[in-house]
């Protein structure tokens, strides 16, 4: 108990002391891209599985962990202010992780040490809004088009949290959703699913290189908050929260497959969780996945330095891939010669003109994924599918479709 105490008070600290009060739930008022990176930011988008049935949902609003953090005490972005990447690079250096979002009107990098102090930032293009979030604790990246339900809608930050995880608040309704699920857990859109949207954690140097003229999240000036560092600690630097074994609060169970805080993209493909390890796919540069219901490509894509996963499935039949030798972007097929580009299509060979359906998998750390989809397979590795029943009852999350 001490210890939990300790990291409320903590975390209470860390946001309070620049002086916000508490906020009622009211609504604020508020380039060219290179031509390889289009296709890499501009997915389907397709809608995430949620809990089979309203027993999930009430057991994930049971286990939501009250903190002295009050609801708007972290403050939500509203269209915020942006710069070039030439301005901002007088504050960035190279090797600081950022967060690449694709909107109808461009890209925009978020840099994490501002979204670190905000968690969410709502954007409005055109007629649509869009909500990019971040969670420290637990190290999600996720982004949604801002529509729950008939409801074209802006979020705040609710205080609460859920297994160490963000929960947020529409303003249109108050209801509350996981940030890791995107799935409204309690409210008048309890069991609604919002559109994920990709999102793409990677460092400033690769992002200004990539994207010379993206808009740039600017540090705020009407708010006062330390941004030059990071409450937590740093990506950067080893021994901080960021890479240790502090978890702030208690997980339904820690799973000790990988450490606690190791980088990993989470995934549901048609019901199965899947959790794909960075660092072993970064060293081979390719994967192959026949884990799980879907065969699936999983492959880094340098000029982003990002990792894309694809269903590899060509034709009603899977794809082998591997990397050409020597163009470290390009792909060819094992079965037909065919190339391929990064992007998932058939330029050259029997299948040209084919094209990989890309999926959208969402940054987190290891035991936040796991405390949420604790039958979730490992890939690349020797988990078989499906995943060996649980010792215990668990959560079905997601399941086979939404619950609408």
């Amino acid at each position: 108990m001490p210890a939990i105490l300790s990291g409320l008070l903590a975390r209470a600290y860390l946001f309070q002391r620049g002086g916000l009060s508490q906020r009622g739930r009211l609504p604020r008022l508020g380039g060219l891209v290179c031509a390889c990176l289009a296709a890499l930011l501009c997915l389907t988008l397709p809608a995430t599985a949620g809990p089979r049935n309203d027993d999930d949902l009430k057991q994930l609003t049971a286990s939501l962990l009250e903190t002295k953090i009050k609801p708007d005490a972290i403050p939500a972005l509203y269209r915020p202010e942006y710069t070039s990447t030439i301005s901002a690079a007088l504050s960035l250096e190279d090797p600081e992780p950022v967060f690449v979002v694709r909107l109808p009107d461009g890209p925009r990098i978020y840099p994490q040490r501002i979204m670190v102090w905000h968690e969410v930032v709502n954007e409005v293009v055109g007629d649509a809004t869009y909500c990019i979030t971040y969670s420290p604790l637990t190290g999600v990246l996720a982004a949604y088009k801002g529509q729950a339900g008939r409801f074209m809608t802006t979020f705040g930050v609710d205080g609460r949290l859920l297994y160490n995880n963000t929960v947020l608040f529409d303003r249109a309704t108050g209801s509350l959703w996981s940030q890791l699920l995107g799935i409204a857990i309690d409210g008048p859109m309890r069991g609604k699913v919002l559109q994920r949207i990709p999102a793409w954690w990677t460092t400033w140097g690769v992002a200004r290189a990539a994207m010379p003229d993206a808009k740039v999240l600017a540090t705020p000036t009407a708010i006062r908050r330390s941004y030059g560092k990071d409450p937590y600690g740093s990506y950067l630097l080893p021994g901080t929260y960021y890479d240790d074994d502090r978890i702030m609060h208690p997980v339904p169970k820690l799973d000790r497959r990988m450490k606690s805080k190791t980088p990993i993209l989470g995934m549901d493909v048609q019901g199965q969780q899947l959790a794909i390890d960075v660092a072993t796919l970064r060293k081979n540069g390719v994967a192959n996945i026949d884990q799980g219901p879907t065969p699936l490509l999983a492959v880094v894509d340098r000029r982003l330095d990002v990792i894309r996963v694809y269903d590899r499935t060509v034709w009603s039949k899977p794809a082998t891939f591997a990397l050409k030798k020597g163009s470290p972007n390009r792909l060819v097929d094992t079965e037909s010669g065919s190339e391929w580009s990064i992007d998932g299509k058939a330029e050259a060979g029997p299948m040209k003109g084919a094209v990989l359906n890309e999926l959208i998998p969402v940054n987190a750390m290891w035991f936040a994924w796991s405390s949420f989809h604790p039958a979730t397979l490992v890939v690349p590795s020797s988990d078989a599918w499906p995943a060996p029943p649980q010792s215990q009852p668990q959560l079905n999350l997601p399941g086979l479709a939404p619950f609408q």
